[in-house]
């Protein structure tokens, strides 16, 4: 973003990073068909920005810019034009950016592995170290699970998860999905990835080994994260992923139109 007053070319890159992360998503199996949304402050604003649902929705992996909404707290789908839809969880939005004034960005979908994860109740305990610092990350900061499996549909529930995460940046819904957030649009996309890389190294360790998996001893994770944090490198890090998986996505990455 550039620096100064936020203006109207700096929400449009918003708009345009928004639809990529619900690419980056896809692309990762963070969010499934027509499941899955990403929302980010307008910075100096009450404002947000949010992926909302068109009349005939494709799926969060065809995401353009034109479906990312400007709205505020108290939006709701009578004041939307063209005939889009705020998401039917927006409180999960609502309600973590009135409880956490200091978050920029809040992700929600569904993947596969942290969901099974949450079902068989398996602890996301740091078992790795320098292989991935990002996933041995989510682990440290703790992870809570919500424990109901319904739609987060109205401000009670979203006051609930919010009560639920705490000041996590990530939490387990049971039979339903993950949340995460980050200082940015970057930051909480990266962290869901992250979230699915240690549930599905989780998973598979469980297949083929009696019970939870040993975490890393505590020197180990103290030297990992100490090594990340010492170069002030946790921004580097998620800017860096994101650009992988911006590359990957080919000319998938930035699409204005639907066809």
């Amino acid at each position: 973003m550039t620096g100064g007053p936020f203006d109207g070319g700096d929400v449009a890159e918003l708009r345009a990073m928004l639809a990529l992360s619900c690419r980056i998503l896809a692309l990762t199996g963070c969010v499934r068909e027509i499941t899955g949304h990403v929302s980010a402050r307008i910075p100096g604003t009450d404002e947000f920005l949010v992926r909302c649902r068109p009349p005939q929705d494709p799926g969060v992996e065809f995401t353009v810019a034109d479906d990312i909404h400007r709205v505020g707290l108290d939006t709701t789908n009578a004041d939307l034009e063209g005939g889009y839809a705020l998401p039917g969880e927006w409180a999960i939005h609502t309600e973590l950016y009135r409880a956490r004034p200091e978050i920029g960005s809040v992700v929600h979908g569904h993947p596969r592995a942290s969901l099974l994860c949450g079902i068989l109740g398996l602890p996301m305990r740091p078992i790795v170290g320098a292989y991935d610092p990002g996933a041995m990350d989510v682990a440290v900061d703790g992870l809570p699970t919500y424990p109901r499996a319904v739609l987060i549909s109205d401000v009670a529930l979203g006051k609930e998860l919010a009560a639920t995460m705490g000041e996590s940046r990530a939490c387990l819904l049971r039979g339903h999905g993950v949340v995460t957030v980050g200082d940015d649009v970057r930051d909480a996309t990266v962290r869901a990835v992250k979230v699915e890389t240690l549930a599905d190294l989780t998973l598979r360790l469980h297949a083929v080994s009696p019970g939870p998996p040993a975490p890393l001893p505590a020197a180990d994770v103290d030297e990992v994260a100490g090594f990340v944090s010492s170069r002030g490198a946790a921004a580097t890090y998620a800017s860096w992923t994101w650009d992988y998986y911006t590359h990957a996505l080919g000319p998938r990455a930035h699409v204005a139109r639907r066809s």
